[in-house]
């Protein structure tokens, strides 16, 4: 990713990794996408040898790249929402 970028509204799933913020990029925007499933179950979730992450930010912070209300399981120096692993019953009671 180069620098001033909006990645916005896009899925990604099952890849070795998804969304990547290489160290030189700067002034980018990640808001409201959705990466989970990476990488698949097959591969490796080493990180970083093996790739395997949802969002993964390799810029310092002060390249000033912006996440927001992206939603992720696994995260490296880029928030992500813990998923409640909670069972929801279908119906009241059951």
């Amino acid at each position: 990713m180069g620098n001033n970028n909006l990645v916005e509204a896009n899925t990604a799933v099952g890849n070795s990794n998804g969304i990547v913020v290489f160290p030189n990029a700067g002034g980018n925007q990640m808001r409201q996408n959705l990466a989970v499933g990476n990488p698949p179950i097959q591969q490796s979730t080493s990180v970083p040898t093996g790739g395997g992450v949802d969002i993964w930010d390799q810029s310092p912070a002060s390249n000033n790249n912006l996440f927001l209300g992206n939603m992720c399981v696994s995260a490296v120096n880029a928030p992500c929402p813990a998923f409640s692993t909670t069972v929801i019953p279908r119906k009241p009671g059951s």
